[in-house]
């Protein structure tokens, strides 16, 4: 419920700048059809642009899903809002019940037994009342008073054009939005245009406009009680009624102010779609893929009525950001299938192998000589350089290379062979 006040509030808002723009531009110039139409429509669209929002101006923002805390906001001004909304409740429906009072007061004089119908129109005569006026297509007069055929030719013209549906259609829109000053004027307003309309058609048909308004200040015997009805003796405003019926005719090209409308509209419509945010359903207009219109739902996050902030467990969600589209995230990625272990072999530890020994060579016979196999002797090491002092610039050579390191172990070897061999020899001969 407190949401119908936020858009009250916001429609409001917009109704006020209409009304203002009616203030300048269109209050004073004599195109009241016009004007009785943009007061209808621009009070019509200012309740309907809280709906609209322009989808160029929505940007699309894409926000990783992450792990967040969600939090229980503690309504701390519940009871205010309770008796807000209760106070708004109680003066709208006092507002509604005066309607209703006023049709019961129509009908109630409907019951009169003295009424005739001519052309679809009921006129019912209140004798000793000094009053007329009409509503919808029933004309009440009292039939002594002077002048009476012009009294119908203005009660015709109210009934011919449905003044009766505008006073209507205000009447509601003051009961819903009666804090707002504005509705009050409105009302106001569009009464007298009906008026202004009403004394036009009359003059237009052979009465002279002095005579007419001559014939208005003698019969103004002070406000009408009826709320529902278009009165043509209402004192409080006879003076704009003469005054506008002496005023000159506006030129044509006025009515091109009507146009300057148009920027006040696209400046509602970037307020509604950036300035508010809404959880309830808005109509896209001109949305960034496609064209067309799209009904888009918004969320509606319901906050919990506690009496302590609790603090859930983290859960993953996409954060909501102000005019940003919520992304809803991937879904996660099946688990992996293990493969089936398998049977590690046992590995045994390196152990170090030594080198195998020298084959052992066969004992040669008496008288045989014993041949061994030498390898080459290798070329004779070049003697040492005398050390040399080197300077800074100079390169100095540090390990052996591969082939010095060869070279040593293959004279090693011959060595060892050679002492083996004299070991065995002198073995033989003990």
């Amino acid at each position: 419920m407190m949401n119908w006040l936020y858009y009250l509030l916001e429609a409001n808002l917009y109704l006020i700048l209409f009304y203002g723009f009616y203030r300048i531009f269109l209050h004073q110039e004599t195109f009241y059809v016009l004007n009785r139409y943009y007061l209808i429509v621009s009070s019509a669209v200012a309740f309907l642009i809280p709906f609209l929002k322009l989808g160029f101006l929505v940007k699309e923002i894409i926000i990783e899903d992450q792990p967040v805390y969600q939090q229980i906001q503690v309504e701390k001004s519940l009871l205010s809002n309770e008796i807000a909304l209760f106070l708004y409740t109680l003066v709208a429906l006092i507002f509604l019940l005066k309607i209703v009072w006023g049709f019961r007061h129509i009908f109630k004089l409907l019951k009169k037994t003295d009424k005739t119908i001519e052309n679809g129109i009921t006129i019912i005569k209140l004798r000793n009342t000094k009053t007329a006026f009409s509503f919808f297509n029933m004309l009440f007069i009292d039939p002594e008073l002077p002048q009476k055929s012009t009294i119908l030719k203005h009660e015709l013209a109210h009934i011919h054009q449905k003044h009766s549906i505008d006073i209507l259609f205000f009447e509601i829109v003051r009961s819903l939005n009666w804090f707002n000053p504005i509705v009050h004027f409105l009302k106001n307003d569009i009464k007298l245009l009906h008026e202004y309309l009403a004394d036009e058609e009359t003059t237009n048909k052979g009465i002279e406009k002095y005579d007419y308004a001559i014939f208005l200040i003698q019969n103004s015997y002070g406000d009408q009680t009826i709320q529902l009805t278009n009165q043509i003796f209402n004192s409080s405003i006879l003076k704009k009624r003469i005054s506008m019926l002496n005023q000159k005719k506006s030129a044509k090209w006025a009515r091109l102010r009507l146009l300057l409308v148009l920027p006040v509209v696209g400046g509602m419509l970037c307020t509604s779609t950036m300035a508010f945010t809404k959880d309830y359903g808005v109509v896209e207009l001109f949305p960034n893929k496609g064209a067309g219109l799209s009904i888009q739902l918004q969320d509606t996050v319901k906050k919990a009525k506690a009496k302590e902030i609790v603090i859930a467990e983290p859960i993953p969600q996409v954060k909501k950001v102000k005019g940003v589209k919520l992304v809803p995230p991937p879904p996660p990625p099946p688990p992996p299938v293990e493969p089936a272990p398998k049977a590690k072999s046992a590995k045994r530890p390196m152990k170090s192998v030594a080198p195998p020994p020298p084959p052992i060579e066969p004992k040669p016979e008496k008288g045989e000589v014993l041949k061994i196999k030498l390898s080459p002797p290798p070329p004779p090491a070049e003697p040492a350089p005398a050390k040399k002092k080197y300077d800074k610039d100079d390169v100095v050579y540090g390990d052996p290379t591969p082939s010095e390191k060869i070279s040593g172990q293959v004279k090693d070897a011959v060595i060892k062979e050679i002492k083996i061999a004299r070991l065995k020899k002198a073995g033989e001969n003990k």
